[in-house]
């Protein structure tokens, strides 16, 4: 059974069709690319998967049950402990620390203080950034900014993780590295979603699903 699985999905911004009767599938454990130029409707597609957009008509099935999102408040919930996301920009907050950034994401947790910290603490040290702890994003390299915007979607634990053209703002080295933590979530049994217009980023997932423009 499909982790994802989109279903005749409809959207359109005022007069312009962007998706229209797209079906969409994602089992779970894949790792897949989103490719296709710009205007083909791929932000739009992630952003229906996390509740970020709603579908103008058509059905979404997460897990096997259908996802009925009727606000803002409703998407909110469904991403909890289910989808997170990481963006080409890393959307790091500058006054906060990087163990602040990643911290945020589990405020609405149930873990106290001690918990969040040893749980932060762990996931920086996996992604080898520990010793950044008490940095500002301002004194980061790109790269360094991509392994906290990544520590930050991936300390709750979520079902799936969805990246919007992660390495666009890298150079070549430090997009292996990011590819290379990526690819190693996945292996770990995380659900990954790339969009991207890079072939090399598109090769190293499990499948590549293009979008063409209506």
């Amino acid at each position: 059974m499909a982790l994802i699985e989109l279903q005749k999905i409809c959207k359109s911004f005022g007069e312009v069709k962007v998706l229209e009767d797209l079906d969409f599938k994602v089992e779970e454990g894949e790792m897949v690319a989103i490719v296709g130029k710009s205007g083909a409707g791929k932000t739009t597609l992630l952003n229906i998967i996390a509740a970020i957009e709603f579908p103008d008509s058509g059905k979404y099935i997460f897990d096997g049950g259908e996802v009925l999102i009727k606000n803002t408040g409703d998407g909110i919930n469904f991403r909890k402990d289910r989808i997170s996301l990481v963006v080409q920009h890393f959307a790091l907050i500058n006054d906060f620390t990087v163990y602040d950034n990643v911290e945020l994401s589990l405020w609405e947790s149930n873990m106290n203080a001690s918990s969040r910290r040893k749980v932060v603490h762990k996931v920086l040290k996996s992604l080898g950034i520990d010793e950044l702890s008490s940095k500002y994003p301002a004194s980061l390299s790109g790269g360094e900014k991509q392994r906290v915007a990544i520590a930050r979607a991936i300390v709750g634990n979520p079902k799936i993780l969805l990246a919007d053209e992660p390495t666009g703002s890298l150079d070549s080295d430090t997009e292996k590295e990011i590819l290379a933590i990526l690819k190693e979530l996945n292996k770990k049994g995380m659900t990954i979603v790339i969009i991207t217009h890079d072939q090399d980023v598109a090769n190293v997932c499990d499948r590549t699903v293009v979008l063409n423009k209506n």
